[in-house]
């Protein structure tokens, strides 16, 4: 398979090798050593893998690799409906790119500033810095929100307000140990994944979407 690592990280890769190649040439040689391990683990983490959407128009994805953490109903103050909120924790070994769960428009991009707590407790998702995306998917919306973590510093986002994504696009990334949530309306999705789950970007299914305001036909 053909290594793939995401552009965000090419400025951090040449970094370290050009201080590790001159720590070496300097015969400091444990430095040299530790930058090398530091270098095979970016590699690591920058990985872009490839995924394989499910073939399914009703399948809502995973946005993000990781452990699900958090499931349960809520009342959602930016689509202003009961919403299934699923998060999920990203540790520093889980791929960081984001994908969209759902085909839809990006209505919205919200930006919040914020404190960086670690990812996995609950007040990250109310506290940290983070960036939401509004999705118009025509008779309904579903928000997915990329949350900082304690080390994560820097969001980054791939698309822009009226792109129309397909499910499983990449829609952006974070950088070294984060989180990313899920609201969706819950008169719209049966949940197909449970606590403690591991789950993949893009191919892991999270629940099934239900179209509500489709007439079943009496025969």
């Amino acid at each position: 398979m053909k290594y793939k690592c995401v552009k965000e990280g090419y400025n951090i890769l040449i970094t370290i090798t050009v201080v590790m190649v001159i720590s070496f040439f300097l015969k400091w040689i444990l430095l040299s050593k530790i930058l090398f391990l530091f270098l095979l683990f970016s590699l690591y983490f920058f990985r872009d893998p490839e995924r394989f959407v499910p073939v399914m128009e009703n399948a809502v994805v995973s946005p993000a690799d990781g452990k699900v953490i958090e499931i349960k109903e809520v009342f959602s103050e930016k689509l202003q409906e009961s919403c299934f909120k699923i998060s999920i924790f990203m540790s520093v070994f889980d791929v960081h790119i984001n994908r969209l769960p759902y085909s839809g428009k990006i209505e919205r991009k919200i930006y919040n500033p914020g404190k960086f707590f670690n990812a996995s407790l609950d007040k990250a998702s109310k506290y940290n810095e983070k960036m939401t995306y509004v999705v118009d998917c025509g008779d309904f919306k579903y928000t997915v929100t990329q949350i900082a973590g304690l080390i994560a510093r820097r969001i980054v986002s791939y698309v822009k307000e009226n792109d129309n994504i397909d499910t499983g696009d990449k829609i952006g990334l974070i950088k070294f140990g984060s989180r990313a949530e899920i609201e969706f309306p819950s008169s719209k999705l049966n949940i197909n994944i449970s606590v403690g789950q591991q789950v993949y970007a893009g191919e892991t299914i999270v629940g099934i979407f239900v179209d509500t305001d489709k007439k079943v036909e009496k025969g």
